[in-house]
């Protein structure tokens, strides 16, 4: 909750304001030719991760609603499991909800439950507590005390939880957030300007090859760092993504992970004040591939460019790779978002489906139908978010 935070927030509120009230109707109707999106569920507290299960089942994260006050927790935020084509949950597992004022003219912000993973179709076991949903909460507790005066505690803030797929009851694994707040307090170097900061984002948990290991990988919007969390939930540092952008501003801001046909990871950066504001052309994010097994000073390479604003992302069983832009089309877009896909082979080829349908979208996630499923709305107000499903008419069954 740094200087850097307070532009990207204000940033953000601006436009959830004027996108709150375009949440409330349904998409317009896609012409002959174009992707066809329906809304799967609706009333949602800014939605954000997405995820599905190896059975099929959905599972979504709403970071929450304001509470009394210029700033605290509340205990809005929720991780949601859904029986697709229901728009009623199955369980929800409550989770605390931080919201700060950091502009007096645009409603609180809202950080709580952020990104979300599975095993998907690599785990159908069916045993007690087997093929656990993996939850990221947003910022750190440290940071959150630093930025508050102390005022505020938020001891879920950072924390790597794992549910139970049956039962949502929730266990903590790791304090991503306080380990990045330690490293960037150590590193100060990497950004005098900015650090100490942590805000874990984006998580992705896969297995490798063959092997039945499963591993946790964070992307940290605020430390700007991907780290792989081990089972005794130290976080070993895999790199640092390169921050250095436009002037006046450094703002990278890794967003989301995924894994690549070849094993790699892909990581979205969201890089808003350069899109939005300086130099505010859009076409400034970036898609950088990182070796899992790498330590960090090691650098990463530059995979894709000319996105905008990517706050999710994911591969879909043909090897494409998909990503949301929160922001796409800027302020004067009614509303901002989009989707754009990539095929892995041809990095410079962009495919765009949603531009005015998909607003302020969060995350992706291929369902088992092969659509495509799009949380929106993901930094409005209230509880204007929904669960918007993308056909481009391509998509085919798959196991």
């Amino acid at each position: 909750m740094t200087h850097r935070s307070v532009r990207v927030r204000t940033a953000l509120l601006t436009a959830a304001t004027v996108t709150a009230a375009l949440l409330a109707g349904a998409p317009p109707a896609a012409a002959s030719g174009a992707p066809h999106i329906t809304m799967v569920v609706g009333g949602l507290a800014a939605p954000r991760g997405i995820t599905f299960d190896g059975r099929g089942a959905m599972y979504v994260a709403e970071s929450g609603v304001i509470g009394v006050g210029p700033v605290g927790t509340t205990t809005s935020g929720k991780v949601d499991k859904f029986r697709l084509g229901h728009s009623s949950p199955i369980w929800s597992t409550g989770f605390d909800s931080l919201y700060v004022t950091e502009n007096p003219t645009a409603p609180p912000d809202v950080l709580g439950p952020e990104g979300l993973s599975s095993l998907g179709g690599r785990c159908n076991s069916d045993e007690r507590g087997s093929c656990p949903i993996t939850l990221i909460m947003s910022e750190s507790t440290p940071g959150v005390l630093a930025a508050t005066g102390g005022h505020v505690t938020a001891p879920q803030a950072g924390k790597l939880y794992q549910l139970d797929r049956r039962t949502g009851a929730a266990t903590q694994k790791a304090d991503v957030g306080s380990q990045m707040y330690q490293f960037t307090s150590d590193h100060t170097s990497l950004f005098p300007s900015d650090f100490p900061d942590s805000n874990p984002f984006g998580v992705l948990v896969t297995r490798f090859g063959h092997s039945d290991r499963t591993r946790t990988f964070v992307a940290d919007a605020g430390a700007n760092t991907i780290s792989e969390i081990m089972r005794n939930g130290t976080a070993r540092l895999v790199a640092y993504i390169p921050n250095e952008t436009s002037a006046p501003f450094r703002d990278a801001t890794p967003t989301c992970i995924a894994q690549g046909p070849d094993g790699y990871l892909y990581v979205g950066t969201l890089h808003l004040v350069a899109n939005l504001i300086a130099p505010g052309t859009g076409g400034l994010s970036d898609v950088w591939r990182v070796n899992p097994n790498a330590n960090f000073p090691t650098a990463p390479t530059l995979w894709a460019s000319g996105l905008t604003t990517v706050t999710g992302c994911t591969f879909d069983r043909r090897g494409n790779f998909w990503a949301t832009e929160m922001f796409a089309g800027g302020f004067s877009a009614t509303p901002p978002g989009d989707v754009v896909r990539i095929p892995f082979r041809h990095p410079t080829v962009q495919d765009r489906f949603g531009a005015g349908q998909l607003a302020l979208p969060g995350d992706i996630a291929q369902g088992p139908d092969g659509a495509m499923y799009v949380t929106v709305g993901s930094s409005a107000p209230g509880v204007n978010g929904a669960v918007m499903r993308l056909s481009t008419g391509r998509h085919h069954h798959d196991d």
